[in-house]
């Protein structure tokens, strides 16, 4: 078992997936010399894979050569008896994901994304040993990788999929979407050529959620999201809001909103100067002291956590869940909160998902709540095949015990969710690479008018032979959650029409800032057959 990292023991575990872990570390001097950093690591059976491999190298070497306060710094990098490590500044604080529902003040909403604007303008200029610009684009900028940490500075993190000349990964492969779409701008979404300017658009997509409280581009599929980054009308900030904003923020947002990318603002540095201006008289209140106030609390957990694991006292985790970057609230109290820079992993290797990693949509406790009312709720999966009448379960809420009239053979198998199961002889499956761009790749399935919402007819073959079809879905603005199907890692929710083999299997559905399993269930999958999973 590694114990130490370089020059790092370690101290404690803070997240673990599928590829590697996140780790607490430090590493001590002469004196009273010590250092707390985060080491994300890689595990050796991945990191032997050559795709993977390169995809860390790549991000340690971009962020080695980024100088700038709004910026995670890498303090390290190796590889210990074949796990590749990367020794990182451990950031304490909130991702913006977990502030998108608090109701922000404009200006302080305002001040943050502005100083997330100077970071990025300092990827965009990083350039190589002979001076020439390496045109890095983040492509993954969300309120997940913006890290407001609880001295009032901003940080962006997650650099895993940024795209940069020569650089030695693949950044795009055929049939797959880089980024999470409901923060893609028009010309990613359409696999377009891109530069700094779709960072921009990202951007100010995170603002104006955080100054509305509302998604700006949300669906019930990543085709729908797609179409609405394309096609759905983009309202200022202050007319969602319905209150009034600092003069000139909605025109400032706006701009960096724009469509077109020649008309766009062209920097981020310039965002980050216009937004300055907007609210240079929007009151004197600073993020830092925001962040003092507003934070206090949760800055004081993380710290007596903290000092417990350094202390070597048992600590099993940090207050309120890990630190995923979430705050954790009950009414309008903030309870606790803690962070470590990026504990976004890259892609499995063996994932074969048409998405990548997409929004972590939730507060650690709303999340639960919201993961046991999905549980509770939602409905019930009903198997039904030809041969007998359906029989309705008392356990299976009203709107999913209404099943079509179906022979049925067998008992009714009731799970936590509401679960649509097309015939044999629905549409052939969507998977096959896209003639255009990626997102073009599939679209939702057409479920006959006449089917109700909870179950549909099976027409299942009696052998465990051939392949079928997994569609699995959530409600617009719901949780994404990670897919595992017998152990194995195959997407995020939304996923459509995925063919999956025939027979027995687990499916899993995890919750994104945890890894936590919150959802599991058997399931026969007969030749021809399509599982929907249905989140009300």
């Amino acid at each position: 078992m590694i114990t130490r990292f370089g020059a790092y023991e370690i101290l404690h575990e803070l997240k673990s997936g599928g590829m590697g872990s996140v780790l607490l570390g430090r590493k001590k001097g002469p004196g009273n010399y010590e250092q707390v950093a985060a080491i994300k690591t890689i595990r050796a059976e991945y990191a032997s894979t050559p795709a993977v491999r390169a995809m860390f190298l790549d991000e340690a070497a971009i962020l080695a050569r980024i100088n700038h306060p709004g910026i995670a710094t890498v303090h390290d990098f190796g590889e210990e008896a074949g796990t590749l490590y990367m020794v990182m500044e451990y950031v304490a604080g909130n991702s913006l994901r977990a502030l998108a529902d608090a109701s922000l003040p404009p200006a302080i909403a305002a001040r943050a994304i502005a100083e997330a604007a100077r970071g990025l303008h300092a990827a965009h200029e990083v350039r190589d040993s002979a001076g020439h610009l390496l045109g890095l684009v983040h492509r993954d900028i969300s309120p997940d990788n913006l890290m407001l940490g609880f001295d009032g500075h901003v940080k962006v993190i997650d650099f895993g999929i940024a795209l940069v000349k020569n650089r030695q990964a693949p950044v795009t492969e055929f049939g797959t979407v880089k980024g999470k779409p409901p923060y893609m701008s028009p010309e990613q979404v359409k696999n377009e050529s891109m530069d700094r300017r779709s960072d921009i658009f990202s951007l100010a997509v995170v603002l104006h959620e955080l100054l509305t409280g509302q998604i700006l581009f949300d669906g019930d599929s990543i085709y729908a999201v797609a179409r609405a980054v394309e096609h759905h009308p983009i309202r200022p900030p202050s007319v969602i809001r319905g209150a009034p904003m600092p003069p000139g923020l909605d025109a400032v947002v706006m701009a960096a909103l724009d469509r077109d990318v020649e008309r766009r603002t062209p920097t981020a540095a310039q965002f980050a100067e216009e937004l300055e201006r907007v609210i240079a008289n929007a009151g004197d209140e600073t993020l830092a002291s925001w962040a003092d106030r507003e934070l206090a609390m949760p800055r004081a957990a993380h710290r007596a956590w903290l000092a417990s694991v350094i202390a070597g006292r048992d600590a099993p985790s940090p207050p309120i869940g890990r630190p995923t970057g979430q705050v954790t609230q009950l009414g309008e109290q903030v309870l606790a909160a803690t962070q470590v820079q990026d504990t976004h992993l890259p892609a499995n290797a063996d994932t074969d998902s048409s998405l990548d990693r997409v929004p972590r949509r939730s507060l650690v406790l709303p999340v639960l709540l919201a993961v046991v009312v999905l549980a509770l709720v939602i409905g019930g999966v009903v198997l039904t095949r030809n041969g007998s009448q359906p029989a309705a379960d008392a356990g299976v809420p009203t709107d999913a015990a209404q099943i079509a009239a179906a022979p049925l053979d067998a008992a009714p198998v009731a799970l936590d969710a509401a679960l649509v199961i097309e015939p044999a002889d629905a549409p052939a499956p969507i998977d096959a690479p896209p003639r255009k761009a990626p997102i073009d790749a599939g679209r939702p399935v057409t479920v006959p008018k006449d089917a109700p919402e909870a179950a549909a007819v099976i027409d299942a073959a009696p052998k465990a032979t051939g392949t079928g079809l997994l569609d699995i879905r959530h409600k617009p603005g719901g949780v994404y959650l990670n897919v595992q199907i017998d152990g194995r890692s195959i997407g995020v929710t939304p996923m459509f029409r995925r063919s999956w083999p025939a027979g027995p299997h687990v499916l899993e559905l995890l919750a994104p800032d945890t890894g936590e399993v919150v959802y599991r269930e058997a399931f026969d999958l007969a030749d021809g057959q399509t599982l929907r999973l249905q989140q009300k």
